[in-house]
């Protein structure tokens, strides 16, 4: 059997926090020894697309697990280098938010998550593909083709993303964005939204569309009573309108608390279930896909269903 790969991302803020990779790796080797009889292969790329083509490649070989030390990051990359074959993902949490491991039980602690990689068993998730659109990308180029684990949207969520401080997610971790969106409540507002969900149309005016693989805000700690799935096979949208801060939280509290999908005449929030959708606005709003910045335009979703394996707890 070929050997597992071990990706680190050195500079992820937890990483740091534990004394660097060199602290953490002699365990992590141990664990995944005496879980296939041999040592991994380590690799600590220089950019996200070195860290495709290493997991790219490390399931080509068939290995039978690449292990990704660091965040929600870390893992996309990964993911879309293994999606769609037998090789695992298996997910050591370094970063700040680890939405990703936290729905699916991976402890943050980062021993008890080494511990995994020992002793647990496979899920099989969901993800999704995304053709983004940016209004921005230069003449004659294609617009880009990309995967999502997590979810990805238009309008504040992205530009919550693209604005909460790196100083702030080391400090406070993924409530630093609990925090950023607290500043900027007040210059919330609504404009005119073009949605595609499952063929049929509808226009809305809102300030944001997100469609999600996962629907826990804050793990174990904010959720909607109505779960998004990472394993049915569908995915779940989003839409709130608010034209000031308090709209806002209404639209919030209603995503939460809602056990249904649909939206009543003038509803300013709406939910879906489908399998393929399309977001877009006038004029167009800033974009993130699992959390980082993907320009300013459109983009469309399909989901792959059980596209990829992953090690988890307690399986």
């Amino acid at each position: 059997m070929p050997p597992s790969l071990l990706i680190v991302n050195p500079n992820a803020s937890r990483i740091r926090a534990a004394g660097g990779a060199d602290a953490l790796l002699p365990g992590i080797v141990d664990a995944l020894r005496h879980r296939f009889g041999v040592a991994p292969e380590v690799v600590v790329p220089p950019d996200a697309e070195t860290a495709v083509a290493a997991a790219r490649q490390a399931a080509a070989d068939g290995a039978p697990l690449v292990v990704g030390v660091g965040g929600d990051g870390t893992q996309r990359a990964i993911i879309t280098g293994i999606a769609g074959t037998d090789t695992q993902l298996g997910i050591l949490p370094g970063g700040t938010g680890n939405i990703l491991a936290g729905v699916l039980g991976i402890p943050g602690d980062m021993t008890a998550a080494t511990e995994v990689l020992r002793t647990g068993g496979s899920r099989r998730i969901d993800i999704g593909d995304v053709v983004v659109d940016d209004v921005e990308r230069a003449p004659g180029t294609d617009v880009e083709r990309t995967i999502c684990a997590i979810g990805c949207g238009i309008g504040f969520d992205a530009r919550l993303m693209a604005t909460t401080a790196t100083d702030d997610k080391q400090r406070f971790g993924r409530y630093a964005y609990l925090l950023q969106a607290v500043r900027l409540a007040a210059s919330i507002g609504t404009v005119p939204y073009h949605l595609v969900v499952d063929g049929r149309e509808i226009e809305v005016d809102a300030s944001i569309a997100m469609v999600t693989n996962v629907g826990e805000v804050i793990p174990g700690v904010v959720k909607p009573r109505l779960p998004a799935v990472p394993d049915d096979g569908l995915l779940d949208l989003f839409v709130v309108g608010a034209s000031n801060a308090l709209e806002g939280i209404r639209g919030l509290a209603d995503q939460l608390l809602r056990t249904g999908t649909g939206g009543g005449p003038g509803s300013r929030t709406l939910r879906f279930r489908c399998t393929s959708a399309r977001l877009a606005s006038t004029p167009p709003e800033p974009i993130q896909i699992d959390g980082d910045p993907h320009g300013v335009g459109s983009l469309d979703i399909q989901v792959r269903p059980a596209a990829l394996s992953v090690m988890v707890p307690g399986v």
